[in-house]
């Protein structure tokens, strides 16, 4: 019959009832069976048996089956315990499980509860470094907290959180201006004169007025009441290719 290994994986009553038959068929003394049970553990068991001498030196076999089985269930429910809320619901289920988990130093219940918060929240607490459960419970309130108002949209991610206000409304651009076009000719007034450019130029020549014949001056708006619209035409002899010579002549413009 060969003695059982343990990792601390499992739930560890098949390990214990092992080691009693075991114990029973090869006779072994009281004083031996925990030498002989902590031999075979493994892993993580393993490591939790050195720290259970180092706390309490080396226990009697009730002791130990009483450590293994407090540290199984309790502590393996502890562990898995997760952050899928918010901070002070996780909080309240990880303070209801901790008193069964047995003697845990300051630093694994750090390293617990900062285990089992949602990533990037995790990650912010590990980076504060705090020394105590306390401090990691009032840290992760905290950045949660900060979390909710830092969101870049309106859907938090974990249910329960305060929702934030809703982003404001873009502002819409004005349309566009019309584009203006000539006036038309109004029923009752005279239809809108197009002069051509050869016709502006003789006009700017003999110095008339556009609209009428009469001499152009300053004020002659009183007299010829009109609202101009100058617009260049180009009368059908002209559409001929520019010569190189007219290509560097500068084209008229017109000012209101």
């Amino acid at each position: 019959m060969d003695f059982p290994r343990y990792d601390g994986k499992s739930d560890p009553l098949i390990f214990l009832n092992c080691c009693e038959s075991y114990f029973h068929q090869q006779r072994i003394m009281e004083e031996e069976k925990v030498w002989m049970a902590s031999y075979n553990l493994e892993d993580g068991a393993q490591m939790w048996y050195i720290q259970v001498q180092t706390d309490e030196g080396t226990p009697s076999w009730r002791r130990f089956k009483e450590l293994i089985n407090l540290r199984s269930a309790p502590l393996f429910e502890l562990a898995d315990c997760r952050h899928t809320s918010t901070v002070a619901d996780y909080q309240d289920r990880f303070q209801a499980l901790l008193p069964q988990a047995g003697a845990l130093d300051e630093a694994q219940r750090v390293q617990l509860v900062t285990s089992g918060l949602l990533p990037p929240l995790s990650l912010d607490v590990q980076v504060h470094n705090p020394q105590s459960l306390a401090a990691a419970m009032s840290l992760a309130r905290q950045l949660e907290l900060r979390e909710q108002f830092t969101a870049p949209s309106t859907t938090v991610s974990r249910a329960g959180a305060r929702p934030l206000l809703p982003a404001p409304a873009p502002r819409l651009l004005l349309p566009a201006p019309a584009t203006t076009s000539p006036p038309a000719a109004i029923e009752g007034r005279p239809p809108i004169k197009r002069l051509t450019s050869a016709e502006q130029e003789e006009c700017r020549r003999l110095g008339l007025c556009y609209n009428c014949d009469e001499k152009f001056f300053r004020g002659h708006n009183r007299v010829c009441k009109r609202l101009f619209f100058l617009d260049g035409t180009v009368e059908d002899e002209d559409m001929e290719e520019p010569t190189e010579e007219a290509g560097f002549e500068e084209s008229p413009a017109f000012s209101l």
